[in-house]
């Protein structure tokens, strides 16, 4: 192994086994790519050297640093705010004091001030002196949008409609009411002789229930057929007599096969052929 490969191996064990960043150069991270840079090239150049592996633990070495270092860094920031901007405790005020974490690369350093910047101006955004400032705005906006308003009975157009109101009622016409005409009545005579008259014969409908087409016309077409049908594909139950390979039925099932004394549900219409031949006979449960 190379000298660079055991320095990241130290690096790892320190960031892993310490809460503070390991000491590292300046320039760490431009080292880092060289280094991969190499690897990759002696790979290219000897693709059955052991250099795949060296390259392939060594990414996975510097992920992790890197990962770890970041975190120390994001959480030494968010807690440098905490301690320095105060909230809710009078006016807000920034005091932070010089505690920049140790061993930060120039990378690394401008990642923590740019945290600090960013949390900086949220505290600002939340605090207690900027939300009084948000809502004297917000009054004020609607105090001025309030007087700037022209009242409904001020408005000319609402005068104009009040007077055309006035004219209409003015020139609208009285109607009297008249009395109501007296209804005379008429007598109705009544016919010296009774006529005779032939009752019109009354006509049965057939119930709905039976005719499913039966309507007001009482020529409506009455579907006997559909009846039987659905009649004839009805299931029953059937009690065997004899040895009967499987059928078909007419709802396109098979049914079968059938063995003495077996008790069976199939349609009426096959069924039927049992009973006709004497193989079985319906059974009522």
């Amino acid at each position: 192994m190379d000298q660079f490969y055991q320095d990241l191996r130290q690096i790892q064990k320190k960031e892993r086994n310490n809460a503070t960043l390991a000491r590292v150069e300046e320039d760490f991270y431009n080292q880092l790519h060289e280094y991969m840079d190499s690897l990759r090239k002696q790979a290219i150049e000897d693709p059955f050297s052991n250099v795949h592996g060296v390259l392939k633990n060594a990414q996975m070495i510097a992920t992790d640093i890197c990962e770890r270092r970041e975190k120390k860094i994001t959480e030494s920031a968010v807690v440098n705010i905490h301690r320095s901007y105060h909230l809710f405790t009078g006016k807000p005020q920034f005091d932070l004091v010089d505690t920049t974490p140790l061993n930060l690369t120039p990378e690394e350093e401008r990642f923590y001030y740019s945290l600090i910047e960013t949390l900086k101006n949220h505290r600002g955004n939340i605090s207690l002196e900027k939300l009084s400032e948000d809502d004297d705005e917000l009054s004020g906006e609607i105090k001025t949008q309030t007087t700037t308003l022209v009242p409904p009975e001020e408005s000319p157009e609402s005068e104009e409609i009040l007077d055309r109101v006035d004219e209409i009622e003015e020139v609208k016409p009285v109607v009297e009411e008249k009395p109501e005409a007296a209804v005379k009545e008429i007598p109705v005579s009544k016919p010296d002789s009774a006529v005779n008259v032939k009752p019109k014969e009354t006509i049965s409908k057939p119930d709905i229930e039976d005719n499913p087409n039966a309507g007001e016309e009482v020529d409506e077409f009455y579907d006997f057929e559909s009846q039987k049908l659905a009649k004839d594909m009805e299931l029953v139950t059937m009690l065997v007599f004899d040895d009967v390979g499987p059928i078909v039925g007419v709802d396109e099932k098979v049914y079968g096969p059938f063995r003495p004394q077996d008790l069976v549900t199939l349609p009426m219409i096959n069924a039927k052929i049992f009973f006709k031949n004497r193989k079985g006979r319906q059974v009522r449960i």
